[in-house]
């Protein structure tokens, strides 16, 4: 596909101009083995060459990755200790070995995280973070929010993961940190960093299999002198297990990092996704499968200045984000161009003056417009546009206290142009038992959302969108955490509760008026990892689940009054597997379940347990064959009514690696 030309025609060019020969300046000492191992617990360091390079880049780009919890860089035991269940690290070892592509993929296994396709792959995808709504979260790379698009959350559907760093996932409010949208948590996927390339280094994958799909992608890290420069891709095209269903997503993400002085660095992020897919609607439908199609373009462009030192460093971004999406061929002529502008602009400070203590003072301003513009005008496609701005400031304290108690607090204030200003904070309090290496923990922490943009836009033009309240929550834990017979194995309980006020829904008589909804959740999370030597690893979570409307009528779900319980979030979920390693091979197995799915009012899916199966091999230095079994046993079950998922998959692939 041209797309895909154009991709590789950009890495052929770069390739010829900055041959793979070398660093231009004094390597730096390689990351010691035991590092690696510590970080990616999936990784087994190979004999090979090109491959251990690789991985020691990927070794230090992780000692230098912010925590999505506290904006700082911990040391890997440190965070360990303090991070606490609520914050999951999956690593670029675990993400290429469990042959994880896109966010579904990873979050699926997650405790406490749920995710629903309308669909198969490239559908509309929900997000549920402790039973709470999908545009209460918030979604970044490298920092810099991705753009929510109308309905108040990045499309997760597009978001390939197979060239990332890592991905991060926080559970529970983070607004003291992130402001506005952060009520049940915040992602942050983290694509390689130019200022910590030490080496020039290529990697590029293709794999093909059922439904026609295919997939490519590649990551190029240069470093010359004071410049480095990455550049990594991604294209995937499939048909799907359903009729029209084709998608088509390519993405590309660029950093260029320029070293100004000792530890002063100017670098730019860019962003560019692209996206089609045919939209067939529930297979309950007499129109099955209905004609619709999605077109979907975003961007991102941010520049960076930063500088670090041996007690305090200190950054400043501005980024630029788009999202626009074509909406055609509705059954009810409800075609839209729907878009949405972010700017941004945020600065941070950390200063730490001991090993026991880290102080940070930030402040930012944020500004959104939205603008829906019908392409075939009618009662219900009215043109309507609407912008907001708020300025903020916000701090931390990140401490370490007498009797192995740790502190991490953090409170922020946001000053809004058009809805009611909040403050929120963050109070997080855990005690460690080195004796037993039992680690207990508390945290208490608040968040606020102002409306998303399809709140604006779908909004009666008689009602004022500034007369809407601000969303709030509520959110706190408590829990354990227990090693087991080594440091590599652990078990965790975490007892969960989330309150939001004034959730803004649809009102269900006249759909264009806004309803004001109260909800509540609260459940168990249990996460078990048990690995007796570091070539064998088995993980289990499991997650309880009650998540009821506590006032007023809930549209989303297709009904609801008091007391009911909130459709799609299941009951109980289940995850676990095991993977086995060699020096030159890989093989595992992985288990996931969901149980009690209320889809509707008095309507239940029944229950699900899908199995897969995957597995590689390093044939050469440079090459390693991989492939994998999805829905093993070619179960036929529903994500939501009418929306079959994909059945029984083979796919294959090949990943080439250079090094120096």
């Amino acid at each position: 596909m041209n797309r895909d030309l154009l991709i590789y025609l950009s890495f052929t060019v770069a390739s010829l101009s900055f041959p793979l020969t070398g660093r231009a300046q004094e390597a730096v000492a390689p990351v010691p083995v035991e590092e690696v191992a510590t970080l990616a617990p999936t990784t087994v360091v190979s004999s090979r060459e090109a491959r251990s390079v690789i991985r020691s880049e990927e070794a230090v780009q992780q000692l230098h990755t912010p925590s999505v919890a506290t904006k700082t860089i911990l040391p890997v035991r440190e965070a360990e200790k303090i991070l606490l269940p609520a914050v999951d690290t999956i690593s670029s070892a675990e993400i290429r070995g469990f042959q994880r592509h896109n966010i579904g993929d990873v979050l699926g296994q997650t405790a406490g995280v749920s995710l629903i396709e309308a669909g198969q792959t490239g559908s509309q995808t929900s997000l549920f973070i402790r039973g709470m709504e999908s545009n209460h979260t918030v979604v970044l790379l490298n920092g810099r929010r991705l753009p929510p698009g109308l309905a108040g959350i990045y499309q997760l559907e597009y978001l390939d993961v197979s060239t990332l760093e890592s991905v991060q996932i926080t559970k529970g409010a983070a607004s003291s940190l992130y402001g506005s949208d952060a009520l049940a948590g915040v992602i942050d996927l983290r694509s390689t960093d130019a200022r910590y390339v030490e080496e020039n280094t290529l990697s590029s994958f293709v794999e093909a299999g059922s439904f026609s799909t295919v997939r490519t992608g590649h990551k190029l890290t240069i470093q010359d002198g004071p410049v480095s420069v990455v550049l990594d891709t991604s294209v995937m095209e499939t048909a799907n297990d359903r009729p029209s269903s084709d998608f088509e997503n390519g993405l590309i993400r660029g950093n260029v990092a320029i070293e100004l002085g000792d530890g002063v660095y100017f670098d730019v992020l860019g962003y560019i996704q692209d996206s089609f897919l045919e939209v067939p609607g529930s297979s309950l439908s007499p129109t099955f499968p209905e004609p619709q199609l999605n077109k979907n373009l975003s961007s991102l462009f941010s520049p960076r200045f930063s500088m670090t030192r041996d007690d305090w460093d200190f950054s400043t971004f501005y980024s630029h984000t788009t999202n626009e999406l074509e909406a055609t061929r509705d059954l009810f002529f409800n075609d839209n161009i729907l878009e949405q502008t972010g700017h941004e602009i945020e600065a941070v400070f950390h200063y730490h003056p001991t090993d026991a203590a880290t102080w940070t003072l930030g402040a930012g301003y944020y500004g959104y417009e939205f603008e829906r513009t019908p392409l075939i005008p009618g009662p219900f496609t009215f043109p309507s546009d609407f912008e907001f701005s708020y300025t903020s400031i916000f701090a931390q304290a990140d401490l370490d206290l007498p009797g192995n108690f740790h502190l991490l607090t953090s409170g922020r204030f946001d000053e809004h142009d058009s809805f009611t200003s909040k403050g929120t904070y963050t109070a997080q309090l855990s005690r460690e038992f080195e004796a037993t290496g039992t680690t207990l923990f508390a945290k208490s922490s608040t968040g606020y959302k102002v409306p998303s943009g399809q709140d604006f836009i779908y909004l009666a033009p008689t009602v004022d969108p500034t007369t809407l309240q601000p969303e709030e929550s509520l959110t706190w834990e408590v829990g354990a955490r227990q090693t087991l017979f080594n440091e590599r194995s652990s078990i965790a309980l975490t007892y969960f509760q989330a309150d939001v006020e004034n959730l803004i829904d649809v009102d269900p008589f006249t759909f264009v008026d806004p309803a004001i909804v109260d909800t509540e959740s609260r459940g168990l999370e249990l996460e078990f990892v048990y690995a007796p030597v570091e070539t064998l690893r088995f993980y289990a979570n499991a997650t309880w689940l009650d998540a009821i409307i506590t006032e007023g009528q809930y549209l989303g779900g297709f009904g609801g009054s008091p007391g009911d319980r909130l459709t799609r979030r299941p009951e109980y979920s289940l995850a676990g597997g095991v993977v086995v390693s060699g020096d030159t091979w890989k093989l595992g197995a992985e288990i996931r379940g969901a149980y009690e799915r209320l889809d509707a009012p008095n309507f239940y899916l029944d229950d699900y347990t899908v199995a897969r199966f995957f597995g590689s091999v390093e044939v050469s230095e440079n090459v390693e064959l991989y492939g994998r079994l999805e829905n093993v046993f070619d179960l036929d079950y529903e994500n939501t009514r009418g929306f079959a998922a994909a059945g029984f998959g083979v796919f294959g692939g090949v990943r080439v690696v250079f090094g120096p």
